[in-house]
C-alpha cells in the first residue's frame, strides 16, 4: 500500500472500515485494489462490490487504490506517484499535475466503472489475469478494454476502437491477487 501523507484520508476495509490488515488478502476489482481488515471480507465484498463502494462514498471512507492513471489509462506506480486525489471511496493516482487537474475538473468523466470489460488484451489476445497485469486501459462505448504489455497499450491507446470487439465480454468482478509490496 502507498505511504499516506498527513492530509489524506487511510485506506479502510472496504466492509468494516476498520484499518487495513497488510497481512490480510487483496482483491482488485474494475482497475482497483481493495484491502481488508480480516478474514471473510474478501468474500463480502466478492459478492457485491458496488454496494461496498457505495456505502464507503456515502460514509466519506476510502476503501481502494486505482491502478492506472485515469487520464491516461496507463499504468502507475502509485508507491511513486506524487499526485492523487480521492473520489467516490477511490483514491487515483497521477503521471502529472496536469492529469490530476484534468481529473479534479470533471472526476466523473475519468472515474467511471463500465459496465463491461475485456480482461484480454485487446491488441494480442493474451490473458490479463489480473487488472495489475495490464499495462492500460481505454473505454470504448461503455467497454473498458485492456493491454497486456506496454507495446500494445500504445496502440489501443492510439486507435481503441480498431482494437474492441463483442467477443469476450464479461462484467467487472473481484478478483484475488497476492498481496505485493
Amino acid at each position: 500500500m502507498v505511504a499516506t501523507p498527513a492530509s489524506e484520508k487511510p485506506l479502510v476495509c472496504p466492509i468494516m472500515f476498520s484499518p487495513v490488515n497488510e497481512k490480510s488478502t487483496a482483491v482488485e476489482y474494475a482497475g482497483g485494489r481493495y484491502a481488508f481488515c480480516c478474514a471473510g471480507c474478501d468474500k463480502t465484498f466478492a459478492k457485491d462490490p458496488q454496494a461496498a463502494m457505495k456505502k464507503a462514498d456515502k460514509g466519506g471512507h476510502v476503501i481502494a487504490t486505482f491502478l492506472f492513471d485515469p487520464v491516461t489509462g496507463k499504468k502507475i506506480d502509485t508507491k511513486k506517484a506524487e499526485f492523487s486525489s480521492d473520489y467516490k471511496g477511490t483514491r487515483y493516482f497521477f503521471a502529472s499535475s496536469d492529469n490530476k487537474t484534468a481529473f479534479d475538473k470533471n472526476s466523473k468523466k475519468y472515474a467511471t466503472v463500465p459496465k463491461k470489460e475485456h480482461l484480454q488484451c485487446a491488441v494480442e489476445g493474451c490473458e490479463v489475469n489480473t487488472y495489475s497485469d495490464s499495462s492500460g486501459y481505454a473505454d470504448v462505448e461503455g467497454v473498458r478494454y485492456y493491454a497486456g504489455c506496454e507495446g500494445c497499450v500504445g496502440k489501443l491507446l492510439e486507435d481503441p476502437k480498431k482494437y474492441a470487439t463483442k467477443e469476450g465480454l464479461t462484467t467487472p468482478k473481484a478478483i484475488p491477487v497476492e498481496k505485493k509490496d
